[in-house]
């Protein structure tokens, strides 16, 4: 097996380097996270020339792992000893370019967002072994400072797979992230639309009707915006009110993945505005940031000073089960979340409604 050193261009005349070798009859491209810049100046020509030192050592560690496994032999010591390699001239920045080019989940947007409050907490080059315990508590201190609800968490949980990545890429030991609790928050960070706001919505014309169809019927169903965009008249049987389908999400990790739903008159009648094929999918939407928009200015249209997002539909239709009297487990299973734990939290918004309720009612005219 030859294993060779490759090289692939990125923009503004840069290379990522990576090992090129056949293993078992099946060609394999193992990305090193090393980014070549471009020769512009004498100080970049040497970091560049550091940087093919310590690619060439990685590939014959490769190199000789392979011949190790295949031509194995008792020896209390090698002939000779290869230098160890721990990251010290590697660009953490650049590796994460890297892994965000070979990164095709759909939280995505989530994952360009970590690395984006990086830059503004680290400005300038981050080699990796300068990322260690220490730093990584600071910058979730960081995220805490300029992030809301519970987006620090996710950031950071996005923060610490990148570096998981950079461990099974051999390029650190350890993850330094490892061992640093992160806060579990039970309340929901969303905003809920009540009934009469709902009404309102569905009332004020979009400028995107498909939008307005597609956010109405979540709340009515709770789905969330990967699986409505997504769904197809398959998944609808119209005849039992019904709807089946596996929850994007959660697919392959939930014992809940796949979810029927019951459907009420509203959700229905959303449903049939449009028909088509079964492969055919019901709601024809734009991209995610674009719906963001025509949220925006159709809530505030309609009069509605809250900060709406799609994934608000999805609470708001549980809440408004738990308040219309839905037992925990009933919203639990209409939710498709694989335990009540997950419900539990929208408990504490029903009893605030009822203390609004009750506040509501007519004073008594005491003398």
């Amino acid at each position: 097996m030859g294993i060779t050193l490759g090289r692939k261009s990125l923009r503004n005349g840069r290379l990522s380097l990576y090992l090129d070798y056949c293993f078992n009859g099946k060609r394999q491209r193992q990305y090193l996270g090393i980014i070549l810049d471009s020769p512009t100046d004498k100080h970049t020509r040497a970091t560049n020339r550091a940087k093919l030192q310590l690619a060439q050592v990685l590939r014959s560690q490769k190199e000789i792992e392979y011949l190790k496994e295949r031509y194995p032999f008792r020896t209390t010591e090698m002939p000779f000893t290869l230098p160890q390699t721990t990251g010290n001239s590697i660009d953490f920045f650049s590796f994460a370019e890297e892994y965000l080019a070979q990164y095709h989940q759909k939280d995505i947007r989530l994952v360009r967002g970590v690395f984006t409050q990086l830059r503004k907490f680290h400005t300038g080059v981050l080699l990796l072994n300068n990322i260690t315990p220490r730093f990584c508590h600071s910058f979730l201190d960081y995220l805490h400072r300029n992030l809301n609800g519970n987006s620090p968490v996710n950031y950071f949980k996005k923060f610490k797979m990148c570096l998981n990545a950079c461990v099974e890429s051999g390029l650190i030991l350890q993850n330094p992230a490892n061992g640093i609790r992160l806060p579990q928050y039970n309340d929901v960070t969303k905003e809920i639309l009540s009934e009469k706001e709902l009404t309102q919505l569905a009332l004020t014309p979009c400028r995107n009707s498909e939008v307005k169809r597609a956010f109405l019927f979540s709340c009515m169903s709770g789905l969330r915006w990967c699986d409505v965009k997504l769904l197809c008249y398959r998944n609808i049987d119209f005849a039992q009110k019904r709807i089946t389908l596996i929850q994007k999400k959660v697919a392959g990790h939930s014992s809940r993945s796949v979810l029927h739903l019951n459907l009420n008159a509203s959700a229905l009648y959303l449903l049939k505005v449009q028909s088509g094929s079964s492969e055919e999918r019901v709601f024809h939407l734009p991209s995610h940031s674009y719906c963001l928009r025509m949220l925006n200015e159709w809530t505030r249209k309609a009069g509605i000073r809250k900060h709406i997002s799609f994934h608000c539909a999805r609470h708001t239709f549980i809440t408004n089960l738990m308040a219309s009297g839905a037992n925990i487990k009933t919203a639990a299973s209409l939710a498709g979340h694989s335990s009540t734990r997950h419900t539990e939290k929208y408990i504490h918004i029903i009893d605030t409604q009822k203390q609004q309720a009750v506040d509501n009612l007519p004073p008594l005219p005491f003398d």
